[in-house]
């Protein structure tokens, strides 16, 4: 009986002192992860700048560049899935703001299924000083917008109304939106924000199907 007790032990320790070795061998390595994912933000921006301040995404030349900036969300989603499916969401502190950022950046460029999956561990890090909350807010306003409610920051314009021209999505209790954005750390009013996105604001915007009182 001394002998199977002893042997019980000796198998148990050995066991543990393996996964101690495994756990202490599984290190991440941030900075090429940094590197990564900084290489993802420059792509992800990029593109987006070239669309918008010289080409346009009105003009008749946006075609391939719309194509192309299609192509890079695509990878980039597979790319952030497989970082998020290995290490988790991962806090700011560790990688630095920029690199963070492909998460936000990716993630708002993606599908509603992926934003929802993700958005409450990004607001989780967000309000621990882990993650950026202005980006954390302008995710939660395309969420509310995606599912037809109101949005709470007013960061998100689309084309909705019936003149087909492109305008803020209506905000729940619009009069007291620039207090929240100060709040929350915006550098612009939503009128300011309106106008460098060119788009309408209407203070009394009602969603659509709804009808003005």
């Amino acid at each position: 009986m001394r002998i199977i007790f002893s042997i019980l032990i000796l198998t148990t320790s050995l066991f543990s002192c393996g996964q101690v070795q495994r756990q202490t061998t599984i290190k991440i390595n941030y900075d090429s992860l940094k590197i990564v994912l900084e290489n993802m933000v420059d792509k992800d921006q990029e593109i987006r700048r070239i669309l918008v301040d010289s080409i346009g995404m009105d003009s008749p030349h946006a075609g391939p560049y719309i194509k192309q900036m299609i192509d890079i969300d695509s990878v980039n989603q597979e790319k952030i899935k497989v970082i998020l499916g290995k290490y988790g969401w991962i806090e700011q502190s560790k990688i630095g703001a920029k690199a963070a950022s492909a998460f936000f950046y990716t993630i708002q460029h993606s599908d509603t299924t992926l934003m929802l999956k993700w958005f409450p561990e990004f607001k989780r890090l967000a309000d621990i000083g882990e993650a950026d909350k202005v980006d954390c807010a302008m995710m939660e306003d395309r969420l509310l917008m995606r599912k037809g409610k109101k949005q709470i920051y007013g960061t998100q314009a689309t084309v909705f109304r019936a003149d087909k021209q492109l305008a803020i999505w209506p905000i729940e209790d619009a009069k007291n939106v620039n207090e929240r954005r100060k709040k929350i750390g915006f550098a612009l009013t939503v009128e300011e924000n309106a106008d460098r996105l060119n788009a309408l604001y209407d203070e009394n915007e009602q969603l659509p199907g709804e009808r003005k009182p």
